[in-house]
């Protein structure tokens, strides 16, 4: 797991626990907490420009998508041979990439 992929997931999971703490820091430390404010904040919009740079989010939704397409597909024709399977199976799993690249992919719910 890379730094940017940690970083992103505690702002994911806590960043606006960590925005409130900080902020509180401030409004009771005045100066002192004003440091952790900044780099709470910093951090976060950090975070918020690399999901959307990168397309992190739409990437791997397009990737579970695709995984249920196949996983739906494979439980309807339980009889397929490993030829059809594959031949089915093939073109989808390029799906996601091309998706996210051409701008086809829209999440349906977009971050705060």
């Amino acid at each position: 797991m890379s730094l940017s992929e940690l970083i992103g997931g505690l702002m994911g999971k806590h960043g606006d626990t960590l925005q409130q703490a900080a902020l509180l820091a401030y409004l009771k430390e005045g100066d002192e907490g004003k440091k952790y404010l900044e780099a709470i904040t910093t951090a976060r919009l950090c975070t918020q420009a690399y999901k959307a740079l990168s397309k992190e989010e739409e990437l791997e939704a397009a990737r579970t998508e695709t995984t249920l397409a196949i996983a739906a597909w494979v439980k309807a024709h339980p009889r397929a041979t490993q030829g059809q399977t594959q031949e089915e199976v093939q073109p989808e799993c390029i799906q996601p990439a091309q998706k996210v690249q051409k701008g086809l992919f829209h999440r349906s719910q977009q971050c705060p």
